[in-house]
């Protein structure tokens, strides 16, 4: 699996907080683990920092099924039940300001080729 794909993805759910994931999975009460890991992990590699996400996201099955139908480009039909609307709940990115400058450092830049600069 790509990298990159999934570090776009992650930070996709991670600013639109799609059907309240980070609550409803509980994921919010380990963010400060994620961040930390984060940090200690910045200067490695993009596939050393899907590594520390997936490990990270084991203990959220719940966010992780969103995190890969959106690595995968799962789309749910339209209609009752299948919307996900964003929340508008992102506080949490204000308290980890970090997690969202790294996984954007290293998302892919939307509207550019590969190999352009």
């Amino acid at each position: 699996m790509n990298p990159e794909k999934v570090i776009a993805a992650f930070l996709k759910i991670w600013e639109t907080n799609p059907d309240n994931i980070w609550e409803t999975s509980e994921a919010i009460e380990g963010l400060q683990k994620l961040n930390d890991s984060l940090i200690a992990c910045q200067d490695k590699s993009d596939a050393d920092v899907v590594e520390e996400l997936k490990k990270w996201c084991r203990s959220y099955p719940t966010l992780t099924e969103k995190i890969m139908a959106e690595v995968l480009g799962e789309k749910k039909l339209r209609g009752e039940h299948n919307d996900s609307p964003n929340t508008g709940n992102t506080a949490y990115e204000n308290l980890y300001p970090k997690i969202t400058e790294i996984l954007r450092n290293r998302a892919p830049k939307m509207g550019k080729k590969e190999n352009q600069s």
